[in-house]
């Protein structure tokens, strides 16, 4: 309704234009209100090469003016599609050639007339035809349950610990993430307006360390913390948020340039969330410090943040949505967008004991459902605030996949029913993947490879204890985009460094542990740990305590050999023994500290334990 306003206003001016305007140039520019390159059929025509010319520009204005619209879509500038409409209008002015040609409004108006039946028409069948609604209820009604019982007996349960090739995955991460501050060497550096841009790439490999964490290594502290704290830290460079100066100018008509202040849960929303995890995995509490996530200008301008005060800024934005739903840039909502934010208002809100998600959390559905799950049951990929518009399905299978591994944090009995309604599209009958429901067009780079439609598939798959799905998508990753074994880090040829990272969160979880990490965070920590070992001479694939006991996994990075490893968290001045290690005793300092030593060639367990 309010696009359908937006465009009657139009076409009003264009016809007082058209019907008051006393030269032909005024009126062809009213035609060009009325439709976008309207003006140009002032003097279009098939009986000579000026008219046939007409109806050329007329066809070009119409495909720039969508053009605009694309760009609008992509980096939110609203300020295009009507600037490149008025202005093809004008430059209908300048083709004057006497008197506008007879009929030319009527022509006009017949093809608007036209195309807004065909519209109308397309419309009413959509909503008419229900035959996908139904469908979709009864299997929703019949056969989803058992489905949903097979996933429930046969959930995706990896190893406790991390293969040799997934530590050499989590390296390549690792290598990017324990750089010094101002350095991104192995980002990708190719837009920060979409889905390539870098904050999404520090985001993902935060979440995906942070998952390692949790699952695996929840006994590890060293470089795994240290990668997440950069990552975090890395945020802050004004090369990262900076874009939000131009994107709010031409987006929301302002001036400001702080990326937390409002409609951009793409930095906001998505940065509370990777702080949150790092909190909730390892137990610390860095960024609840009052302003230890400041945000300096070049110019000495500060924008002074915390956790509690970026939650807390997400919490009365939603509050003040009208769609209770926050642009994911300006004016553009994305449901993914708003359960990763979500997810941290309820992650916080967990840590904290402040409700700032809880109260408004059956809003949130409420709206969810109402404004941005289509007529077949799937999401809508987004909506705009100001228009209502809402972009046709495009992606294949991750739109619809990445919002449920999200939602089942927050709202796990929709996740689950958005899971299993994309699950029947995504194999045949034969038990294969159809591949007609994967994009294969990396988003992350935008490179034509799968990685990155597989690895968020299987995301989804493995938190919702899938199987069957996760199995798959995994085995068709490693088909089509193959790991290049390098001499440091391994990788995938062709992928994103985002795909690297979700595909990571895959192999890091577990049926549910997402949701775990959210409504679990460890408080403190407690009981023996590792402290520190050389990376990336040691790579770690499992460090787990139980009561005084320590159990770690090493494999060799870089220096195969004698390697020390420092522990924490011992009874100070206790004895313990050592399995897997150079000498089987250890005497812990007054401080619970302590240093063995092992030599690597191969996987290496290490387990210590107290004398009795």
């Amino acid at each position: 309704m309010r696009l359908l306003l937006i465009y009657i206003a139009f076409y009003a001016i264009g016809q007082l234009f058209f019907q008051f305007a006393s030269t032909a140039p005024w009126q062809a520019f009213g035609l060009g209100l009325m439709a976008p390159g309207g003006g140009f059929m002032a003097y279009a025509g098939i009986a000579c090469w000026q008219g046939i010319a007409h109806l050329f520009l007329a066809g070009f204005a119409f495909m720039l003016f969508m053009a605009a619209v694309l760009l609008w879509f992509a980096t939110g500038n609203v300020l295009l599609p009507p600037l490149i409409w008025i202005m093809m209008a004008y430059g209908a002015t300048f083709m004057d050639h006497g008197p506008v040609r007879i009929g030319s409004r009527d022509v006009a108006i017949t093809t608007i007339l036209v195309v807004a039946s065909v519209a109308c028409v397309v419309l009413f069948r959509r909503f008419r035809q229900d035959a996908a609604r139904k469908e979709a209820n009864r299997y929703l009604a019949d056969s989803a349950p058992l489905v949903a019982a097979k996933i429930a007996d046969t959930a995706y349960s990896p190893d406790s610990e991390f293969s040799f090739r997934e530590v050499n995955l989590m390296r390549f991460l690792l290598d990017r993430a324990l750089q010094p501050l101002s350095e991104f060497e192995g980002f990708e550096w190719l837009d920060q307006f979409q889905t390539a841009a870098v904050r999404y790439q520090l985001h993902f490999a935060g979440y995906a360390l942070s998952m390692a964490q949790s699952t695996r290594l929840p006994a590890m502290r060293g470089y795994l913390e240290e990668a997440q704290l950069r990552l975090i830290q890395k945020q802050t460079d004004h090369r990262i948020w900076r874009y939000w100066q131009l994107e709010n100018l031409w987006g929301n008509l302002k001036s400001g340039r702080d990326p937390n202040a409002r409609g951009n849960i793409m930095y906001s929303g998505f940065g509370a969330l990777q702080i949150a995890l790092f909190h909730s995995a390892s137990g610390r509490r860095d960024f609840n410090q009052p302003g230890s996530f400041t945000l300096t200008h070049p110019d000495g301008t500060a924008y002074v943040y915390d956790l509690p005060k970026l939650t807390e800024t997400l919490r009365r934005q939603y509050l003040e949505s009208p769609f209770h739903l926050l642009p994911c840039e300006p004016n553009w909502i994305y449901p993914l967008c708003n359960s990763i934010t979500a997810s941290a208002l309820h992650a916080q809100e967990t840590m904290s004991g402040t409700p700032y998600w809880t109260p408004q959390a059956e809003t949130f559905r409420r709206y969810v459902e109402d404004e941005f799950i289509d007529l077949h049951g799937r999401f809508v990929p987004c909506r705009s605030s100001y228009t209502g518009l809402a972009l046709p399905m495009i992606g294949g299978a991750m739109p619809q996949a990445m919002p449920s591994f999200f939602l089942n944090a927050i709202l796990p009995d929709m996740a689950l029913r958005q899971w299993l309604l994309l699950r029947r599209t995504l194999i045949d009958a034969s038990g294969r993947l159809r591949m007609k429901s994967f994009w294969p067009i990396d988003t992350g780079n935008y490179g034509f490879s799968y990685a990155s439609a597989f690895a968020a598939t299987a995301l989804a798959a493995v938190e919702l204890g899938d199987d069957e799905i996760a199995e798959l998508c995994l085995a068709e990753l490693d088909k089509r985009n193959p790991i290049v074994e390098s001499e440091d880090a391994w990788f995938r040829s062709k992928a994103s460094v985002w795909a690297h990272a979700v595909e990571m969160i895959a192999r890091s979880g577990g049926k549910n542990r997402f949701r775990s990490l959210i409504e679990n965070p460890v408080a403190a920590r407690t009981g023996p740990a590792i402290q520190h070992v050389n990376y990336p001479d040691v790579l770690v694939a499992r460090a787990v305590s139980q009561g005084e006991t320590l159990t770690g996994v090493f494999y060799p990075g870089d220096a195969p050999g004698r390697q020390p490893v420092t522990l924490c968290g011992l009874i100070p001045e206790r004895a313990y023994y050592c399995e897997g290690t150079e000498s089987p005793h250890l005497l812990a300092d007054r401080q619970g500290c302590g240093v063995v030593h092992v030599v690597l060639e191969d996987r290496t367990e290490v387990v210590v334990r107290p004398v009795t």
